[in-house]
This record gives structure tokens, sequence and C-alpha cells, in this order.
């Protein structure tokens, strides 16, 4: 771990605890053994994460590690009054844990924190009894027993009496004193006295000052009461380490489910500490796979400041399990095998990892790290002898499901035998079948990646121009040392420059050149990549350009429907009234002999045509506009204005006279709506009221709904009225008696119900209603 600088890692984790339990559980954080428990850590700290995003850190006021003191209750010690409060403080922190879970869960789904604080004990009875003995500073109250509370009584009203003594005497005795105060030397009250006047004041010698001029006194007069109040201590400490020993007594009672609650904190306050980190590294949550695979999106090391690393992303194990990393020195080859040992064990540990949402990680018995130079002196080891004592250990414990990061593999001796050990050994390795990341200079690995199928060339990316690393790790392209290119453009002579090329074997050359056309061309690759995503993030964002618009005039559509449909309806029911009230006036003149009624039950129908539908459509009013020319007297028309049909008397021009019921007006053309034609023919028609053939004297509505049913009541009265019926029979039936209540009440308020009644013997009892029609 240490190789790998997870300890830093930790250290950093740490300090984001809120209290010594959780700074102590990561202390001792590691890698869990199953990849079940790593993958619940992860969800449980990412709970922790919402929770935190959106309300803040938990409570955590008053826990501290007090698992030692409950220990020692729990075996009958006697905890002190300080210790007894942090117990209390304990007690208290873990109860506010638990509630601000509690209440935050029902707008935020956290089943596995409340599943873990759900159980948290709750002492209250113990923290109310050690309150009532120990106050707000650690001390033991004098209301903890009648005991204490006299001995401290006494004891005060003696230490009054002293200092009175001694006051009194500050002025009697003023000349003898070395200074007017009262001095304590020990638990004894004492006069500062001139050492040459110490006869004149009678007492005990306590002591003298560092000069040897004043000496301290007790006062004969007080010694007496000062003794008194030495025994009241003595007695007061004895009745207080009595009361300690009741109330620990009490806290061993609750000592087993406090500890409890001590290991239930800790664990939350580490999903704190890891969630406060990832929010602090903009980390995210890794996707663990028990299948060996990795795939890193932008993974970044997470020790590196994240406003200037070079992000990387690499695969491993799914196509390839062997991926051998070649290029410069200080070009990030190290960086990045560190990257991917060291963001594999944060993952197995529950951390989130700073890398993409959506990067997987595979989950490995071991990590097997061989990076740096272990050289020994004492040993007698070299760089090359270190490396391989390292490689012999790791070959005897690697498995499968291993992860082995070697780096500089084969350096350290002859380059051809160097080149040799690493392929022999990668071969075993990829016979163990576990998965590898190696680092290396050598030529010769580059052509061992080309030719197997289990092993990929990557390396890291040089800007020759620059003479700088960009520290891009490029997969599938081997890397170059661009020594000879590097000494070029540093001054080195052309000459110089050639012979080297020519030392060059042809296959070095073969692969140099190779390697730099697999560069350009990728580089090309990369370009087209980048220009077609500015494209398609161009569409993108004019389709969410354009779909925002859309919405926007849907909404803006849909309130001005709204809004018109309002208006309409606004006006209608001013309509509406203004027709009432001009209805019951024409009913007057009527009873003075005047309009008919049907003329009036035909207005009102035609006013209550003119309400918009719910879809913001006028029912229908007539047959529609006709051409002007066929607007004659006899037509009928409908005045707009009036929202009233009337029938045209005279044209002059773009002027009608038009008679509305008994009214006559003159509107102009342009506010009229064609109605019907005038009739052809004009019969005399006899004026007298009667039932015609098909007006029945009843209305069965029974099996109706009340909503289906009020329609055909209206129009049923209606035409009762225009008959002249005065008196009608509505058949509901009994049923459950809601139809009954309906039609009742909309008959209360109906305008053309005088009255009514349930229907008597032989007219259907109280499953008819008998209706007064005026």
């Amino acid at each position: 771990m240490s190789i790998l600088e997870f300890d830093t890692v930790r250290a950093r984790i740490r300090s984001f605890a809120q209290c010594s339990l959780g700074k102590q559980r990561i202390e001792s954080l590691g890698p869990y053994p199953t990849i079940g428990e790593a993958t619940l850590e992860l969800n449980a700290v990412d709970e922790m994460l919402r929770y935190i995003y959106r309300y803040g850190t938990l409570p955590y006021g008053g826990i501290t590690d007090v698992r030692s003191q409950l220990k020692k209750a729990g075996i009958g010690g006697v905890l002190s009054a300080s210790d007894l409060l942090a117990v209390a403080e304990f007690i208290r922190g873990g109860r506010s844990v638990r509630e601000a879970v509690q209440t935050k869960q029902e707008n935020l789904p956290l089943p596995s924190l409340w599943s873990k604080v759900s159980g948290l004990f709750d002492a209250r009875q113990t923290e109310i009894e050690i309150r009532q003995t120990i106050d707000e500073d650690g001390l033991v109250m004098d209301s903890a027993s009648p005991q204490l509370h006299r001995l401290r009584q006494e004891r005060r009203e003696l230490e009054r009496r002293v200092r009175q003594v001694l006051e009194n005497m500050l002025r009697t005795h003023q000349k003898y004193l070395q200074d007017p105060v009262i001095a304590m030397r020990g638990s004894s009250l004492c006069l500062p006295v001139r050492v040459e006047y110490k006869n004149q004041v009678p007492g005990a010698i306590h002591d003298y000052s560092a000069s040897g001029a004043t000496v301290f006194i007790e006062p004969r007069a007080a010694m007496e009461a000062n003794l008194r109040v030495r025994e009241l201590a003595l007695e007061e400490e004895r009745e207080i380490e009595r009361i300690l020993q009741r109330v620990s007594g009490v806290v061993a009672l609750v000592s087993d489910s406090l500890l409890e609650n001590a290991e239930v904190l800790s664990v939350v306050d580490a999903w704190t500490a890891k969630s406060a980190y990832a929010k602090s590294e903009k980390a995210e949550c890794p996707v663990l796979r028990d299948d060996g695979v990795w795939n890193l999106v932008q993974a970044r090391h997470p020790l590196l400041d994240k406003e200037v690393a070079v992000p990387i992303s690499l695969e491993l194990g799914n196509q390839y399990r062997l991926l051998l990393v070649t290029g410069p020195n200080t070009g990030g080859k190290t960086v990045a095998l560190k990257t991917l040992g060291l963001l594999t064990l944060m993952a197995m540990c529950g951390c989130f990892i700073p890398a993409a949402s959506g990067s997987e990680v595979g989950f490995c018995d071991d990590i097997f790290v061989d990076i740096g130079d272990e050289q020994s002196i004492e040993q007698s080891l070299s760089t090359f002898s270190s490396h391989m004592r390292t490689i012999v250990a790791t070959l005897e414990k690697v498995s499968k499901d291993s992860l082995v990061l070697l780096d500089e593999l084969g350096a350290g001796t002859d380059p051809t035998e160097g080149a040799a050990l690493a392929i022999a050994i990668l071969d075993e390795l990829k016979f163990v079948g576990c998965r590898v990341m190696a680092t290396t200079h050598y030529a010769q690995l580059k052509g061992y990646a080309f030719g197997e199928p289990a092993a990929i060339n990557a390396s890291v990316e040089f800007d020759i121009e620059t003479l700088r690393p960009t520290y891009r790790l490029l997969i599938g392209v081997p890397g170059r040392s661009n020594a000879i290119a590097i000494a070029s453009r540093l001054g080195l002579h052309g000459s110089i420059v050639d012979r080297a090329r020519a030392v060059m074997t042809h296959g070095d050359i073969r692969i140099d050149e190779l390697t730099a056309r697999m560069e350009e061309a990728r580089k090309q690759a990369e370009d087209e990549r980048d220009k077609a995503e500015l494209a398609s993030k161009e569409a993108e964002r004019l389709r969410e350009e354009w779909r925002t618009k859309w919405s926007t005039l849907e909404e803006q559509s849909s309130r001005l429907r709204e809004s018109a449909q309002h208006e309409a309806s606004r006006i209608v029911e001013t309509a509406t009234r203004e027709a009432n009230k001009l209805i019951d006036e024409l009913r007057k003149l009527q009873k003075a002999g005047g309009a008919k009624d049907h003329e009036l039950v035909n207005i009102r129908k035609g006013i209550e045509e003119l309400r918009p539908t719910a879809s913001g459509e006028a029912r229908p009013r007539g047959r529609g506009p006709k051409d002007v020319r066929e607007i004659a007297p006899g037509a009928t028309v409908r005045v707009n204005s009036l929202g009233q049909n009337g029938e045209v008397l005279e044209k002059d021009g773009a002027t009608l006279v038009v008679q509305l019921g008994l009214l006559r007006t003159k509107v102009d053309l342009s506010d009229v709506e064609f109605v019907r034609a005038p009739k052809t023919e004009t019969k005399n028609v006899s004026t007298r009221r009667g039932v015609p053939r098909e007006m029945k004297l009843s209305l069965d509505i029974r099996g109706e709904t009340v909503d289906d049913a009020l329609p055909q009541i209206d129009k049923y009265l209606d035409d009762a009225l225009v008959n002249g019926i005065e008196r009608v029979t509505i058949i509901h039936g009994k049923g459950t008696g809601a139809l009954r209540d309906g039609v009742r009440r909309y008959l209360a308020r109906h305008p053309r119900a005088a009255s009514f009644l349930p229907g008597g013997p032989g007219e259907g009892g109280d499953g008819a209603t008998v209706v007064t029609v005026h």
C-alpha cells in the first residue's frame, strides 16, 4: 500500500471524519474481502454523499470515543465526573444522528444509512440521571444528594465566617501586614505578615515568601473554623465518590448497548469521511466487476492537482490481459501504473475514485507491485537484483484473480538478456491468467505485444516540437524513445545524428518508421473524431434550442387558449346575467299581455349555447354565416352584441330593424349573424295551449346518473313551460337515494320549478317527485 501511496490518500480521507470514532476507523481502512461487501460499502457512501449534497453533514456534536470509559464502567469501575459528562454527550449525539436520518429519509431514500442508525440505542434515562448529577462544567452538582448539599452549605458558611474574621484583622492589623489581602496557602486562609511582626499575630505559620520578608500566618482566631472546613471537604470528597459510584453503576447497565452504538457511529462517520472526500475530489462511484475487467475513463491520480493533472483512459482484462506501456522517461508511465493500482485499491476499500462516472474496476484477490529502485548497499543488492527478488515473490503467490504492476520490467542489466527475461516473465504471468500492466523501454517487448493476442502496446505521448511529455496514455500505439530526434532538436550536429541512425539496425528503423506512421494516423483520426464530436455537440445544441423554443411556444399557446376561454366564459356569464334580467322584465310585461313563453325559452337556450366547451370551441349557434344578401325581412338573425335571436322587420342598406321579443331595435348589419331564412308560407296557428301528443306528464330517468339526468330534466321543464303544463312528475326511483337527492337539489335552484313534493299515494311515493312549473 505504501508503494502506491495509499497511506497518503487514507490520511486525506481521515481528515474529513467528524469525530474520533470515524478517524480511528479510517486509520484501519483496508480492502474488503469480497466484492459484495465492497459494493455495499460503495452504495452506503453514495447515500451519504447524496445526503451531504442535500442537507449537509450529520450532527456529530458531542460524539467522542468513550469506549474505554464504557468498558471501565462495565467491569464495576468508577467514572470521573468528566467521563460521565462525556458519556451523556455521547448518548445525546447518537440520538441526534438517528433523528436527523429519520426525518430526512421521508424526502430522500436512505435504506443503507437508516438500516444502520435505526438500531442506535437511546439511553435517555441514563443521560437524564447523569445530567441531574453532573453540570456542564463536569462538576458534581449540590443537588446530586441531600448529604452533599448539606456539607457544601456548611462548608461555605464556615468559609464565609473565616473570611469575615480575616477581613476584620486586615483592618485592625494593617500595620503588621505586607499587603492588605487574604492569601491561600494549601487549604488554609492566611495573612501576609511582615517577618519582623510575626510574633504580633498569633497563629500557625504555613509559608514564607521567596525573599523571606513575608510570612504567611493562619490566625488562631480562624484555625478552628479552618480545621472544620478541611474536615467538611474530606466528607464532601467521600460523598462525591459515593455519588459517582452510583451513577457509574447506572452507566454499566447500558454499557454493552452504548459500545454497539460506538461501533455504528464509527461506521457512519467513516461513510461521512469517504463521501466528503469524494465531494472534495469530484470523485465518482466505481462499478466493481468480478470478471477481472478494468475500464477507467478520464481517471487521474488522486494525489495530483486535479486542476492540472492530465486524465487517462485505459482498458484491461477484456480483449487483452497484458498492457505494455513504452515511452520516454518522465513521460508519465509510472504515474499511469500507480493510478491503476491506487484506484483499484481505493475501490476495493469502498471509496469513490477520481474518474468519470461509469468507470469499471476489477475486484482482485491481491495487487502485486514492483515500482521504484530498491537497491541496498547492506544487502549487496543492485537495481536488477531488487527487481528480481520482488518478481520472484510475486510469481510464488500470484493467481488468475490478481493484478500485477511492473515498472521498468527487465531493467538494470544487459538489454538483450533483460528483454528475454521480461518476455519469459510475461509469458508466465499470461499462463497464470492474471492481469498485468508493465512499463519498459525495450523494443523487443513492443514486438512481443504485436505478436501476442493477449497483449497490447500502449505509450505515453511526447511532443517532439516542445520536447515535453503530454502525459496522455495512448492504447494500441507503441512508444518511441525519440532520443535521436530530441538530440537533433537540441542542436546535435547533423553528421553525428546521421551516423547514429546508420548504426541502428534495419529492423529498428522499420519499427520506428512504422510507429511514426501509426502516430500520424492516430492524430489524424483523433482530429476527425474531435471534428465529429464538435458537429454532434452543435447538432445536439441546436436540437435542444429548438426543443426549448417549441416547448415555450406550446406553453404560450396553452396559456393563450386558457386565457381566451376564461375571457369568453366571463363574457358569456355577464351576458347571461343581463339576459336573465331582461327575461324577468319581459315576464313582467307578459303578465300585462305581451311576450310568449316559448320565445323566452328560446332566448335562454341561445345564450347557453354561447358558453365555450372545455376544449375552447364554442357550441354551434345556427347554420353559420351567410351572404348578407340573404338577410331579408322575415329572416331570423342573431344579434351578437346582445347575444339574442330576433326577426328582421326592415332592412335599410346596412341597418336592420330587428324584433327581439317585445323589444324592437336597430342594429348594424355587421353585428348580426344569419340563422334561418324567412318562412315561405304562413299558416294560421291556434294560440291555444294544449298538450301535444308526444308531450308526457312524467319523465322516467331511472337508471341514469345524476350528470346524465339533469340535462333531460332541464329540457323537460322547458317543454312543460312552453306547452302550458303546470304540474309534472319526475320518476327517479328509490335505490340508494343518490339520484333522488341530486334531482331535488337541482330543482331547489331551478328557475322553472316553483315547488316540488315527493309523489303521493299512487304517484310513486318517494321514488318520484311532483314539480309545479311556472
